[in-house]
């Protein structure tokens, strides 16, 4: 499937603010495009149109001749996204945070695919730790893995030298040549001519809202080059990166580097999960979190417990005991759901993680059921523990009165159902529009 890239009379709004006003562009299968412009002026935005995670307040975004917003697993997994923030979780290990979405994916080998990013990224060092308390330049390598994870068609990258030190620059910009030689439509933002030197082959300078400069990038020499792209951003009125001393970006890439060379073989790709297998290995990396970080249950449990035994003392002596004790078991419950999944869910939004399954083929109902399972898990447990201590304290509270423990029981069930599937629902909107 060709992958084309098109803008038809694009333009995006934040509020008030215009960010991008009429852009119309075409980006032919196989590109390598440096997109420049000065700060603000919409080189993100662009991406995150062209990656399907931001909607075009008018206009059209076409890739493969389908509008992105209707987009299905198909044409989800023919895109790879690095962004400014990690897409990964912060509990998990590099390696847990690729096999996460190497199966998300569809990778039929996953634990291969890894070998061969750590050896093309040199990652083997920071494979087995949690992401977050990875450097930046070690973070943002790992970020890249996971966008190649799955050997996409596309790659969009925002700015993906950040942080990054000269020898992994080498080595992406060898990678990204190779990629690039292999098919690979590449647009990737930079702040510096050298950069845009150092393989792209069409410059996009983005101005006033619109493309104020579309034009190929000479490769006659490197030092030409740069110069041709600085008069290129200066006519555009762009800032040039402060590229006086940017030729100390270019480097010497090895001719032959075995890794990236293995990378050109794209993995073999299988049918990705179906809406419950998608939503339970979400359920499970939830889960897998929680037991690192023991975050939202033990806040929420604690919580819990707090507050039934701290309203068991406020009972009026000859008052409805049961009826007081049972009201205190609700507030509990309602609480610590309220408590735990937003916990749960104030995750995703770290590095942006829920962007990561948004981009992946798992239908998006799977990420609403996954997230449900691994609330009710958790509540399950939280239950284990509070149920008996109310049951203790309104025996005590009720004598005169047996409590009816199955209708007790289902009652729970029930409310607690109903209790995370609104409170899932409801953070996952919170979540969705920061």
């Amino acid at each position: 499937m060709a992958s084309d890239l098109r803008f038809r009379d694009v333009a995006k709004t934040y509020g008030h603010h215009k960010v991008l006003r009429h852009v119309d562009l075409d980006i032919p299968a196989g590109s390598f495009v440096a997109l420049m412009g000065a700060n603000g002026a919409g080189k993100t935005t662009l991406l995150r149109l062209a990656a399907g995670l931001a909607t075009p307040t008018k206009g059209q975004v076409t890739l493969s001749g389908v509008d992105l917003q209707k987009a299905g697993p198909g044409l989800r997994r023919m895109v790879g996204f690095v962004s400014h923030d990690g897409l990964l979780y912060g509990d998990l290990t590099g390696r847990q945070n690729l096999l996460f979405h190497g199966r998300l994916f569809g990778v039929a080998d996953p634990e291969a695919r890894i070998e061969e990013l750590a050896d093309a990224l040199d990652l083997r060092k920071i494979l087995d730790r949690p992401a977050s308390v990875l450097s930046r330049g070690n973070k943002q390598r790992l970020t890249l893995a996971r966008a190649l994870m799955h050997g996409p068609e596309v790659l969009f990258l925002d700015e993906p030298f950040t942080g990054l030190d000269e020898a992994s620059s080498g080595r992406l910009v060898a990678l990204l040549r190779r990629l690039h030689a292999d098919g690979c439509t590449i647009v990737m933002t930079v702040h510096e001519a050298a950069r845009a030197a150092e393989g792209p082959t069409r410059l996009v300078v983005i101005g006033e809202g619109g493309i104020a400069v579309d034009e190929p990038i000479e490769t006659s020499s490197e030092a030409a080059t740069v110069t041709a792209v600085e008069h290129a951003l200066v006519g555009a009125g762009a800032s040039t990166g402060g590229v006086s001393g940017g030729t100390a970006y270019l480097v010497d890439v090895p001719a032959d580097d075995e890794p990236a060379e293995r990378l050109l073989s794209r993995p073999t790709l299988v049918t990705p999960p179906a809406r419950m297998q998608a939503a339970w290995l979400i359920a499970l990396k939830d889960l897998r979190v929680e037991m690192r970080s023991r975050d939202a249950l033990t806040s929420a449990a604690l919580f819990a417990v707090t507050v039934l035994i701290t309203a068991s003392f406020t009972a009026i002596p000859g008052s409805n005991g049961q009826a007081i004790s049972t009201g205190i078991l609700w507030i509990s419950i309602l609480f610590a759901v309220l408590l735990g999944v937003g916990r749960s869910m104030t995750r995703e939004s770290n590095d942006r993680a829920m962007e990561g399954l948004l981009l992946s083929p798992a239908p998006r109902e799977s990420i609403f059921i996954g997230k449900l399972v691994s609330g009710l898990t958790m509540m399950a447990v939280i239950e284990v523990f509070v149920v008996p201590m109310f049951l203790v304290l309104a025996t005590g509270e009720a004598k005169e009165s047996a409590l009816d423990l199955p209708a007790l029981v289902a009652v729970v069930l029930l409310a607690t159902l109903g209790l995370v599937v609104i409170a899932t629902l409801f953070s996952g909107i919170a979540v969705g529009s920061r």
